[in-house]
């Protein structure tokens, strides 16, 4: 009854027609009838063995689809939760509205989303009035878990940290790694989803770097491609942002023609494609075979104008490396020979450039262009599993090595065949989940494998007849690893 007089008729009619937790309410009122009548019988039956323990009603253990808890211990008080804070919520009374916005946030993430919409709008409301720069800072961090835990729990994962990113751009400009970090890990794992805004703060970090020299211009060029791609997807499909994309495109554009431009030494006339770029540059090239500025203006050219498919770049690149030997150019070289098919020599060059490479951020990246050549074209699973492994331990807070590593026990799970076969689907699990936990923005692409193989596991009949229970240890001998039994 205590339930009845703090809600509304109203909110008990909205809630019904929203939410389908009747037979969770009732099987918990149930329970709790149930519970007391043994327990009446039980005083009764003194000296006897006490019943086995009755396994959790159904709403303790029901999760969404991204595996978050739905009600937790206490469906009737995740309701009444959800209900109270709403209401002081909605009048601004964010205090007010902060004991029950916890219990939700801490007992049942996988209940409603708006929780996490709420607590954003809360948290920022309260950094933004603080003096005390202390408690500024706790509010901060507090928000940025808000995102990571919104991501594993409700997906979004992109646009998740790319909120992260554009905050701390917001409020800590001087924390320019970690803003980079958040807005291309956004980019990477969003693909055509990124938000405009994300696009524009990242393409203008790129362009910093490129002008301070940090980053060099196949860099520029690879990250051009990239938003190219993004906002021209945009521009033809998002009937309601299209005009933000083109603007953003219309700018940027400009910027990289700008700098683009000043990569080739020679005076540049015009030249707007691939074919002319290979008329007059490779012509002056041609001229004098020898001569390095020929060489890294047609260089340069082909890679500004995306001739890079072009059968003479592998030479011009090549003979260009020889001369001036970088990370970027090798990489490059690398991935021209695995579009070609030619793996082993990609394999060589993806070697060198890791050599080369100083930076433990970008040879993690060159250690990931060789495990996805590994795994989805050479299908060298062991091979891959060592270079992602190798990867993760360059950039700890990473997904992407465990997607992949997850993705070849899957990949093996055919070969294996029968119990274990399906036992090695575990395994790919344990690194999918992984790969949320280090890191939430790849928590969508990690949920995505963990959903389409859910139904491949050992059913509940084949566990039992091998004597075989939830949370034991099983070592899959096709593939060598232990995991937990599900």
């Amino acid at each position: 009854m205590t339930f009845l007089k703090n809600i509304s008729f109203f909110a008990i009619a909205l809630m019904l027609c929203m939410m389908t937790f009747d037979s969770d309410v009732q099987a918990q009122k149930v329970n709790k009838k149930t519970s007391t009548k043994k327990s009446k019988k039980d005083k009764k039956k003194k000296g006897k063995e006490p019943a086995e323990p009755v396994e959790d009603p159904a709403w303790k253990t029901k999760v969404n689809d991204f595996g978050c808890l739905v009600y937790g211990e206490d469906s009737v008080k995740t309701l009444q939760s959800f209900s109270l804070y709403r209401e002081d919520f909605k009048n601004d009374n964010f205090e007010g509205a902060l004991p029950n916005w916890e219990f939700l946030y801490n007992n049942s993430p996988g209940f409603r989303e708006q929780t996490f919409k709420d607590g954003e709008q809360m948290y920022k409301a309260w950094f933004e009035k603080e003096t005390d720069e202390t408690k500024k800072k706790e509010y901060f961090e507090k928000l940025m878990s808000l995102y990571d835990q919104r991501a594993i729990c409700w997906g979004k994962s992109a646009l998740t940290i790319g909120k992260k990113g554009l905050r701390y751009a917001e409020y800590y400009p001087d924390e320019k790694d970690k803003v980079f970090d958040y807005l291309s890990k956004s980019v990477e794992n969003g693909g055509n989803d990124t938000d405009y805004p994300v696009i524009a703060r990242y393409f203008k970090m790129i362009v910093d770097k490129f002008q301070a020299k940090e980053i060099p211009m196949e860099d520029l060029e690879e990250s051009y491609a990239k938003i190219k791609e993004i906002s021209d997807y945009n521009i033809e499909n998002n009937e309601k942002k299209s005009a933000k994309y083109a603007k953003i495109m219309e700018n940027l554009s400009g910027a990289y023609d700008k700098l683009t431009t000043k990569a080739t030494v020679a005076t540049r006339p015009d030249v707007n494609n691939c074919a002319q770029a290979k008329e007059y540059y490779g012509g002056k090239y041609k001229e004098n075979p020898t001569d390095k500025t020929a060489i890294q203006n047609y260089y340069a050219a082909m890679i500004k104008f995306r001739c890079t498919d072009d059968s003479e770049f592998l030479a011009i690149a090549q003979k260009y490396n020889e001369m001036e030997p970088t990370a970027s150019k090798t990489k490059f070289i690398a991935k021209s020979y695995m579009k070609n098919g030619d793996y082993a020599n990609a394999e060589t060059y993806f070697n060198k450039a890791i050599e080369m490479e100083t930076s433990p951020s970008k040879k993690a990246g060159l250690k990931m262009n060789l495990a996805n050549m590994y795994n989805y074209k050479m299908k060298q699973r062991s091979k891959a599993r060592s270079a992602a492994k190798e990867a993760a331990s360059l950039r700890p807070d990473w997904g992407d090595p465990w997607i992949l590593i997850g993705n070849s026990y899957a990949a093996q799970a055919s070969a294996c065949g029968g119990f274990d076969g399906r036992a090695a689907i575990w395994v790919a699990m344990d690194n999918w989940s992984k790969a949320k936990r280090v890191d939430p923005s790849s928590a969508d692409k990690a949920q995505s494998m963990i959903n389409k193989y859910s139904g491949s596991t050992p059913d509940k009949k084949t566990l039992f007849q091998r004597g075989l229970s939830k949370g034991q240890s099983y070592t899959v001998s096709c593939i060598g690893v232990s995991t937990t039994v599900r």
